[in-house]
């Protein structure tokens, strides 16, 4: 009997086995931990969606479902969605979620226009999967900042930013892309390019 558990325990299909029976048993702690916390998640999902938007008009974020629901109304159009700011009935801006390819995957960002959706007020990356240290700097402050009051549409025509090396003096029209990720920079501005240019069509 011992000789013939001492076999298998030898045998080719043991550690087979052996990896498979762990294997279900880990996807299944995942899965039942993913369930508990797939509600919990999805809320601060949710709340950090909302403090981004406030933050983008630079509205108070405190009692954040109080401000959020007397500051933003959420709107939809020819399935386009959307947010539109108002603050003391008076209309600050709207915001879109817009997305595209980046070099490794999706980038999903916010932008807040002007009213007459003619400048971007601000622009905050929310989730992005490029290479840490090089395009994963699309994140950094110093690269969003320089889409802040830029003109991107002109006499009813979507302008497109034009990249320049970091560190370089730009215009109105020039963007410095980030030092070692060109694919990253260019995916950013035309991501934006691309999806005004649909917003417009849309015309809100």
């Amino acid at each position: 009997m011992s000789e013939q558990k001492k076999n298998f325990l030898d045998s080719r299909i043991y550690p087979v086995l052996f990896m498979i029976i762990v294997t279900v048993i880990f996807v299944g702690m995942l899965a039942t931990f993913y369930q508990f916390t797939r509600e919990r998640v999805n809320l601060y999902q949710k709340e950090q969606l909302n403090i981004t938007i406030l933050q983008l008009f630079d509205l108070p974020t405190e009692r954040l479902e109080s401000n959020f629901q007397k500051f933003i109304q959420a709107k939809e159009k020819k399935n386009l969605k959307y947010y539109q700011a108002v603050k003391d009935s008076v209309i600050l801006g709207y915001c879109f979620p817009i997305s595209g390819k980046g070099l490794w995957g999706r980038i999903d960002a916010l932008i807040a226009l002007t009213p007459d959706l003619s400048k971007i007020i601000e622009l905050e990356i929310i989730e992005q999967n490029e290479t840490p240290g090089l395009g994963g700097r699309i994140t950094e402050s110093w690269f969003k900042k320089q889409f802040e009051n830029k003109l991107i549409i002109s006499n009813e025509v979507v302008q497109a930013f034009e990249l320049i090396s970091e560190g370089e003096s730009n215009n109105d029209r020039q963007i410095q892309q980030i030092t070692g990720a060109t694919a990253s920079s260019k995916a950013i501005v035309d991501m934006i390019y691309n999806n005004v240019k649909l917003i417009k069509e849309f015309g809100i």
